[in-house]
């Protein structure tokens, strides 16, 4: 009989790509890992990993394995999810995820909106960046987390998850100072979001459309210190509405960007969805959580 725990430890081996990543997240030591998979391939019969240069790979029994534990872990969440809706009380753990925007502006008035309306619901917060946060779900590492998609950048699809519309943002174009042109734009500093993110992306793809090469010298995740960069007259950046909601007003000397009579720019906004798995969101308890969400939101 396959040991159940080192079946996941497998899985999670094959989401983070290596055994130093895979006991980081688990808070092991490399070694620690090393000794579980070496105990479940003698279990097995069978290789689970091969070498590749530097790196391991999975085999393809391995990756038959992986296959199989995420049915049978499916499995476990609908039929806990099917007891739990047996029940005459609402109650369980929601381990939730979101960015630090949305949380600031959300999570204070959901979660006392969930203790005045499920108290035996327990939240479990953990701020996480949306790529980070959708790999904590389908890692089973959270339940529910927030995520955002630009416009024209969608985000990866999966089968064994389900998206729930939460609210949509508007974004727009803050700079130091009033621009007349297209022009006067490439001439200005940019701060965006970290390269290869979504953020980076939808801002890059929409000032080519504009017709101009962003100067990007400003890398940061923080729309915050974006928005601090604008108002110290430094840089002109992308800024989601829903910053100026989380972290106060905003400041007086930041113009937004009108494009000029003639100018066909592309509609700026983002949508944002709270994410789960398909069998976890049967449950009372996170369908009871993604509706506060959703009239918080509103």
């Amino acid at each position: 009989m396959l040991d159940f725990k080192r079946l996941t430890l497998l899985r999670e081996l094959h989401l983070r790509g290596s055994i130093a990543s895979t006991a980081r997240m688990l808070g092991v030591s490399a070694s620690a890992v090393s000794q579980q998979l070496a105990k479940l391939e003698a279990e097995a019969g069978l290789p689970l990993l091969e070498q590749v240069g530097r790196s391991i790979r999975l085999t393809p029994a391995a990756q038959q394995l992986i296959a199989r534990v995420d049915e049978a872990v499916s499995l476990l969440e609908t039929a806990s999810a099917e007891l739990e809706n047996r029940r005459s009380r609402i109650q369980g753990v929601i381990r939730f995820a979101a960015f630090s925007t949305f949380a600031r502006t959300y999570l204070p008035e959901t979660l006392r909106s969930m203790a005045a309306i499920h108290p035996d619901v327990a939240i479990e917060f953990t701020q996480l960046e949306p790529s980070e946060a959708l790999d904590a779900v389908t890692s089973r590492r959270a339940d529910i987390a927030i995520v955002d998609e630009f416009t024209h950048v969608p985000r990866r699809a999966d089968s064994g998850l389900v998206r729930t519309l939460v609210t949509t943002d508007q974004l727009d174009i803050y700079l130091p100072h009033p621009v007349s042109s297209v022009a006067e734009l490439a001439e200005l500093n940019w701060a965006f979001e970290p390269r290869g993110t979504d953020a980076y992306v939808f801002s890059r793809n929409y000032c080519r459309a504009l017709g101009f090469e962003p100067r990007v010298l400003f890398d940061s995740p923080d729309p915050r210190l974006h928005c601090e960069l604008v108002a110290a007259g430094v840089a002109a950046a992308f800024l989601p509405q829903m910053v100026f909601n989380s972290f106060g007003p905003r400041p007086g000397n930041i113009t937004r960007f009108e494009p000029p009579a003639g100018l066909n720019a592309p509609p700026m906004f983002r949508e944002i969805h709270a994410v789960g798995r398909r069998s976890s969101n049967l449950r009372p308890a996170a369908k009871s959580f993604l509706q506060v969400l959703q009239d918080v939101a509103r």
